[in-house]
């Protein structure tokens, strides 16, 4: 066997040892003779006949320039020489450029060259701008929801201006992650990691990119947010992590429940961990400290009693009085006296002077629920007791001073009531002089997963029992419902889940199936047999067998049997096959493991006709 030299390719000589692993080499069998040429890793080499090529053959059917490779950080590439001559690669014609691969043959005459790669190419991370980024982790988020995996993503936190410079913490995290996850950088101090299937486990590659950006940035730490244990979708993925990490200390991995904020009010806290219900937490917490009246908005079931409680319980109001009046369900006629009292013999019925609700609630706080009810007549009264803090009962005639902070809550837009005419433009500003709107859950995603917890749990302490554990399968269901009856519909459902789960784990079958199923019909699909099998009588006949299955199964049944022809027709190879297919490997791979496909990465033997 000859070796081969030039002043770009050199030869493989003996039984040295020179880095394969280094570099990229040649193996040239030609007629009656073989040789290795040692490659450059960068820039390119001709192939042909003319003695000024890199790798000059002899030999009928030759060029004088017959074939160039190119070589890159990424890829080799082969392409053929505009001046003609066959060239094949693993026996197929070339007649423009193609990717080599390691173990790929070139046919040029009676030459065969057979090319070995240097290992690595192709390793070399991409970072990722912004934008890019998230495009990216909402196809991992769906292939996660999709395949039933699992997806961790982790915001690094890269300290001050004055602790060192952050493109070399980015180079550290790339050095420190796997070839699947995907690394974004907003070119200031934050790094955005994706961990697609690191399930329970994610903290251990979180912990070791932190470790490695801390050996240079000494002042990182570290957030973690996980689908769907935390959030279904990519900003709320990003904002849990981002959360945590600002809860983080210095060289600190945490998770989204470390940095859920919790008021406590009396035996229920109020839990926030969506950026939107932390700032709202925020400024309920300043406007606590003032006297000024508060309206707060937000849809039926959001929780604005459980606000203005919180601004109850954060003054110094706080141990006195907390009433919450509903104006929708005070009887028009009674209004009046229910909040103002009324003095004996007032109207007819009135045998014994009353106190009204605000008189009661004397030092302490009302919370006037449902305000956009509050009868007309009424409104210009209450109007006087914001201005004077007096009040004068039904049939008095004299005011008492009274000491209460009121504040108001409505799920209507006042604005357009004012503007109908069925709520006073004057006490509308006044009772607005501070406005609260509180987000519906749908748009605070990152708090489903913390309130499902704490409301199981709650719901079976109550019953005396140890509250279960949610399967990833549940909790997937529960974060893509939308809550059109907000934080009250989720507290009803983790109660009717205590009255109705027996089992360690709360399943996906044991939720009602209108759970998610608008807004993923398939997750609805039965998944383990649990469900009661059989199909309810049709009242138009009996029914076609293939329809008393799922499209589900009918659907994965498909698939499984075209993945096993696109296998058998390509020999086992994987990436083949895909390629068959049109699906991406990874989406082939995460298949095989759920239809149970034991087909190992190498090429099987063909099947015999």
């Amino acid at each position: 066997m000859e070796e081969s030299s030039s002043a770009v390719a050199q030869p493989i000589c003996g039984n040295s040892t020179p880095a394969f692993a280094d570099h990229p080499w040649l193996m040239v069998f030609g007629p009656g003779s073989s040789r290795r040429i040692l490659l450059p890793d960068d820039g390119e080499l001709t192939v042909g006949s003319d003695v000024a090529c890199t790798v000059c053959l002899n030999g009928d059917g030759l060029v004088p320039f017959h074939a160039v490779i190119q070589f890159g950080a990424e890829e080799v590439r082969l392409l053929a020489s505009p001046a003609g001559g066959l060239l094949l690669l693993n026996d197929e014609p070339v007649d423009d450029s193609r990717p080599l691969a390691s173990g790929d043959a070139i046919t040029i005459g009676p030459f065969t060259l057979v090319f070995h790669d240097r290992a690595g190419r192709g390793t070399r991370r991409a970072v990722l701008a912004y934008g890019a980024f998230r495009t990216r982790l909402r196809q991992e988020v769906e292939r996660c929801l999709r395949a039933k995996g699992s997806l961790g993503v982790v915001a690094l936190r890269l300290g001050g201006v004055d602790s060192g410079e952050p493109a070399v913490a980015v180079g550290a995290a790339l050095a420190s992650v796997r070839q699947i996850d995907v690394v974004g950088w907003d070119g200031g101090r934050e790094i955005l990691i994706a961990l697609p299937e690191t399930g329970d486990s994610v903290m251990v590659p979180a912990g070791r990119v932190l470790a490695a950006v801390g050996s240079v940035l000494a002042d990182a730490r570290a957030g973690v947010a996980q689908c769907p244990v935390d959030a279904h979708d990519a900003d709320g993925l990003i904002a849990g992590a981002r959360n945590a990490a600002f809860k983080a200390g210095v060289g600190v991995v945490a998770s989204v429940a470390s940095s859920v904020v919790s008021i406590s009010l009396g035996d229920r806290p109020l839990l926030a961990a969506d950026p939107a219900m932390r700032r709202l937490l925020a400024l309920v917490e300043r406007l606590a400290s003032s006297d000024l009246p508060v309206l707060i908005e937000g849809e039926t079931g959001v929780g604005k009693e459980m606000v203005a409680l919180a601004l109850h319980e954060g003054s110094d109001r706080r141990g006195r009085p907390f009433l919450a009046i509903n104006c929708a369900a005070v009887t028009e006629t009674l209004f009046e006296s229910e909040l103002f009292g009324h003095e004996r013999g007032a109207f007819t019925g009135a045998t014994a002077t009353k106190k009204g609700q605000l008189e009661m609630a004397q030092g302490g706080t009302v919370l006037l629920d449902e305000i956009g009810d509050c009868p007309l007549h009424v409104q210009p009264k209450l109007l006087r007791v914001l201005e004077t803090r007096r009040i004068a009962r039904v049939g008095a005639v004299v005011e008492l001073p009274i000491d209460v902070r009121i504040l108001a809550a409505t799920n209507r837009n006042l604005e357009d009531e004012v503007e109908a005419g069925r709520f006073r433009r004057d006490l509308f500003f006044r009772l607005a002089t501070a406005r609260v709107t509180v987000p519906p859950l749908r748009e605070r995603p990152l708090d489903v997963p913390v309130l499902a917890r704490d409301f199981l749990s709650r719901a079976f302490d109550s019953r005396g029992r140890r509250p279960p554990d949610l399967s990833p399968e549940a909790m997937r269901r529960l974060v893509l419902h939308d809550w059109p009856g907000n934080v009250r519909e989720l507290r009803s459902l983790m109660e009717f889940c205590a009255a109705t789960v027996e089992d360690d784990v709360l399943q996906a079958h044991h939720l009602p199936d209108s759970v998610a199923r608008a807004a993923a019909r398939w997750l609805a699909e039965v998944d383990d047999g649990s469900r009661a099998q059989g199909a309810a009588p049709s009242r138009f006949g009996p029914l076609d067998t293939r329809l008393q299955r799922s499209l589900g199964d009918e659907i994965r049944e498909l698939e499984k049997t075209r993945i096993l022809q696109a296998l058998a027709a390509t020999g086992g190879v994987r990436v083949e096959a895909a390629r068959l297919l049109g699906m991406p490997l990874r989406t082939l791979v995460t298949r095989l493991a759920q239809f149970g496909i034991n087909q190992p990465g190498r090429r099987m033997p063909p099947r015999a006709d």
